[in-house]
């Protein structure tokens, strides 16, 4: 009766233990259109006709209700080695008939990125899985925080100076992930993105190294918190590279864990000794 009793309790304390919904973001160079991270799938708009586009296919990832798609112009359109000048890219607002599109994956993944230009306090970035939010995101309460020289359009700092400009990574820890990403507009500005990026397995820094770029939140739900590489000094997303208990996920126990834990050991051993 006792070792059941601890059992529950310390399977209680277990699920208790473990991991809030919390998504670290990071921010690339200022200069930079794409993630860094490895591993991922990428999706630009360069092949969609300009307007309204239905039910778009992400090959082996995901599929989109609906997406307006532009020209490259000053707010929005991330360049690349053939087109300098920018490429098309994904709006939502600013008066045209798209105001919120929705990405559903095939599979929950722990991993979203994607150039965020022209960023205002109406983009509205949220991410779902099932009908729960596990976490918000708005320029007012992210962007923002990312310094000065992210102002402007990289590909002259004199266009849109007063809007920023960054390739955003969105991480789940081991314990997060979402089925489903929608981006929508408030009001009538617009949000302007490019170049999707997408992975379903969590950062791991075993296999994928330092995380890429500079740090810029940690979001749990509606509550970003803004967070420096200090702030992140000692958590399980700043330890070393070498190190296994720097996988995402895998805290140190609570002590009353442990405690837990300790009594469910010393009743097994009683136990194995009257038996």
């Amino acid at each position: 009766m006792k070792y059941q009793l601890f059992s529950a309790l310390f399977t209680i304390l277990l699920t208790a233990a473990a991991p809030a919904s919390v998504v670290i973001t990071y921010a690339e160079a200022p200069k930079d259109f794409n993630s860094t991270l490895t591993g991922t799938q990428i999706f630009d708009f360069n092949n969609l006709a300009n307007g309204v586009n239905k039910n778009v296919v992400w090959a082996g990832v995901g599929t989109f209700d609906r997406l307006y798609i532009k020209s490259a112009d000053v707010y929005g359109g991330a360049a690349d080695a053939l087109n300098p000048g920018g490429t098309k890219y994904s709006l939502q607002g600013a008066g045209v008939v798209v105001n919120q599109s929705t990405l559903t994956f095939d599979t929950a993944s722990a991993y979203f990125g994607m150039w965020w230009s022209a960023g205002d306090a109406q983009n509205v970035l949220t991410f779902y899985l099932g009908d729960s939010i596990v976490s918000k995101f708005t320029t007012g309460s992210l962007l923002s925080m990312l310094p000065g020289e992210y102002d402007g359009n990289p590909r002259n700092k004199t266009l849109n100076a007063g809007e920023p400009y960054a390739f955003i990574n969105f991480f789940g820890d081991a314990s997060t992930s979402w089925d489903r990403v929608v981006l929508s507009n408030t009001a009538g500005s617009g949000f302007e993105s490019d170049n999707y990026t997408s992975r379903v397995a969590a950062w791991d820094p075993l296999a994928d190294g330092a995380l890429p770029g500079v740090v810029v939140a940690e979001v749990s739900g509606t509550t970003t918190k803004q967070m420096t590489n200090e702030s992140l000094a000692g958590t399980r997303w700043a330890l070393g590279a070498n190190s296994a208990a720097s996988v995402p996920g895998a805290p140190v126990p609570p002590w009353t864990l442990l405690l837990a834990f300790a009594c469910v050991t010393v009743l097994r051993a009683r136990r194995a000794r009257k038996e």
